[in-house]
């Protein structure tokens, strides 16, 4: 069924809120169950609106008997634990600015295994991208770049044994409303993991995240020029011309260096490629809700992100049994 994608004002707004709210298994489970069935109940297979409700929180229809589980087919899905240590997790994953690591998780949490934790954020950062997002418009600035140890070799686009990212962020005109002048201002953005610098792998990635129409600026890199000229307005940026935030790559530029910033000083350089894409879409879900001004409705996000999640095995998830090389959460730093 589809899920209200709205946030009403009904969220925690403190972690004191959120505690007096979500401490035990029953206001969890009522949450979960609002956020599932945004106008009440409807059971999927008859229509009908009542329900009774187990000792385990299945929820039954009272007319045709089928049974309703919160958590099955979701990250939650055959959870040993008790559901107020997801919601736990769920809140120190999306309200701390720096997020919160495995190892933090297992000692909050009073976690016997690593791993439990590790399996737990890895499957939250899958919940982090929205499958409906709208895209990115105005003016948006394309580029890419590559995250990777030091290595010899031929450095920029070509270079082996790096993994290639790229980056669109959303820039748009605002008026400064005390002196009236217009100003670029920066939105919303955009990182994945790429395979080339292809055009092919270039058009994919752009029509996937950008607005038909949009302004899409790039540099003069030559599997750009045959993809931009139908579907958007191509603007040509000359490297040399960068003079400020107002033009340019500014944007681009600026989310790349904070992410490689953040990977040098938490990661070392040390960060799983396979692993890369996830903790990419955490630190875009965190800068996109930068400027919200309340931390409860990032959490109240995840909650509805969670509720229309897929089953993830443990199994399917290759731990990393190195808890030093993931002992810092992805986190923005600006």
């Amino acid at each position: 069924t589809m899920i209200d994608l709205t946030i009403k004002e009904d969220f925690p707004k403190s972690e004191i809120e959120f505690d007096q709210r979500f401490s035990n298994i029953d206001a969890c489970y009522d949450n979960l169950a609002q956020t599932r069935w945004s106008n009440g109940f409807i059971c999927e297979k008859c229509g009908h609106n009542a329900y009774w409700i187990t000792a385990k929180y299945i929820y039954i229809c009272t007319k045709c008997e089928h049974q309703y589980s919160l958590t099955a087919g979701t990250i939650m899905h055959g959870t040993k634990k008790p559901i107020t240590y997801w919601f736990k997790a769920m809140w120190w994953f999306t309200t701390r600015k720096s997020g919160v690591s495995a190892v933090n998780l297992q000692e909050l949490l009073g976690l016997g295994s690593y791993n439990t934790a590790w399996a737990w954020l890895q499957k939250l950062r899958r919940c982090t991208v929205r499958r409906d997002r709208g895209k990115l418009s105005h003016r948006v600035e394309v580029d890419e770049f590559v995250i990777g140890g030091k290595k010899p070799g031929k450095r920029g686009r070509g270079a082996d044994g790096k993994t290639i990212v790229y980056v669109a962020v959303e820039r748009y005109l605002k008026r400064n409303p005390q002196t009236s002048e217009m100003y670029w201002k920066m939105g919303r953005n955009r990182l994945q993991v790429a395979l080339d610098y292809s055009s092919y792998s270039l058009e994919t990635f752009i029509n996937h995240n950008v607005k038909k129409g949009s302004i899409v600026a790039t540099d003069k890199w030559r599997s750009y020029q045959p993809i931009l000229s139908t579907r958007y307005n191509h603007e040509l940026i000359n490297p040399l011309d960068q003079k400020g935030p107002a033009s340019g790559l500014y944007g681009a530029h600026l989310i790349v260096s904070l992410v490689k910033r953040l990977i040098r000083s938490t990661y070392q350089g040390r960060l799983e490629p396979k692993y890369l894409q996830n903790y990419l879409d955490e630190y875009v879900f965190r800068f996109n809700r930068r400027k919200s001004r309340s931390i409860g409705k990032k959490f109240m996000r995840i909650v509805q992100q969670v509720v229309k999640s897929c089953k993830i095995n443990n199994k399917d998830i290759q731990f990393d049994l190195n808890p030093i090389s993931e002992y810092f959460s992805l986190g923005l730093s600006a």
